[in-house]
């Protein structure tokens, strides 16, 4: 079932957090801050989700980014994930803000805009960099820049949270912003508002007899078994470190191999229906 929710920033000021639940707002994205240094948290992120959670909505948060390098995103996700790992228990998704003031500024820079293929680079990094540390991910976009700037690897590989105000969105997605005027009691002035289509972050269906790291020799391979009703979703984090291999089915018992390809000393996170981190595959 669809519900409604609203993003904010420290740009709608305190907000009356019991007034917004008692109006059926469901949940919040919060901005934790923006940039690569945790001194740019949102100076209302903590009162927001303190208060949003306590009145008793569901949160997630996002981040905005300036990421001019691959290492800038890898940065922006430490700065991000130092503000935000106190309430990690409370947040659904981590969704990435790349858009046109990002690109601005990267003119600013550099007197030219980036290129389609390190904006791409920049956002699995910082949305790899998240899952790996155990959050969802999500991926905050426009038609335009879903259609002219995101490939579509990059928009299949993550929620999408799509801003698209003329009605229904044009594309599926877990999350859409509809509208960038709304009015919710408890909050003075306009507010973004949002509609959840279906719940990401709950806990996947399925059991697995690995969550500790497992050392396996480039040779070798890793078996491990997966129980869940359908054929679940396993990859590696880092697949040129790690090949997975769907090895057979027994009823609702699941084998896979875990197959070591890159070199001694790497190591790569395993995932099962895009939640957290089950277990590590380290290289001897």
């Amino acid at each position: 079932m669809a519900e409604n929710w609203i993003d904010v920033s420290a740009h709608q000021g305190i907000i009356n957090w019991p007034k917004v639940a008692a109006s059926g707002v469901k949940g919040a994205v919060i901005r934790a801050g923006y940039g690569n240094s945790a001194s740019q948290q949102d100076r209302q992120f903590a009162g927001n989700i303190k208060g949003a959670t306590a009145a008793g909505l569901k949160a997630a948060v996002y981040w905005f980014s300036y990421a001019d390098t691959v290492a800038d995103a890898r940065a922006e996700w430490a700065a991000c994930q130092r503000v935000i790992e106190p309430y990690k228990s409370k947040i659904l998704f981590v969704a990435y803000d790349y858009e046109y003031d990002s690109v601005r500024y990267y003119k600013k820079l550099h007197g030219a805009a980036p290129a389609n293929d390190l904006i791409n680079k920049m956002v699995n990094t910082f949305l790899n960099a998240a899952k790996a540390d155990g959050y969802a991910g999500a991926l905050y976009t426009n038609n335009d820049y879903r259609k002219n700037i995101f490939y579509a690897a990059t928009m299949a590989a993550w929620n999408v949270w799509l801003a698209d105000y003329s009605g229904g969105p044009d594309i599926k997605c877990f999350m859409q912003q509809n509208s960038s005027t709304g009015s919710v009691p408890g909050i003075s002035g306009n507010v973004d508002m949002d509609i959840l289509f279906q719940t990401v972050g709950a806990n996947p269906p399925y059991s697995c007899d690995t969550s500790v790291p497992v050392t396996v020799a480039r040779g070798n391979a890793y078996q491990a078994l997966i129980i869940c009703d359908s054929v679940p979703k396993v990859v590696a984090g880092t697949p040129d470190v790690v090949t997975v291999l769907h090895r057979y089915d027994d009823g609702n018992k699941r084998y896979f191999w875990f197959v070591p390809i890159g070199q001694p000393g790497q190591e790569a996170g395993i995932y099962i229906n895009d939640g957290p981190r089950q277990f590590i595959i380290k290289i001897k």
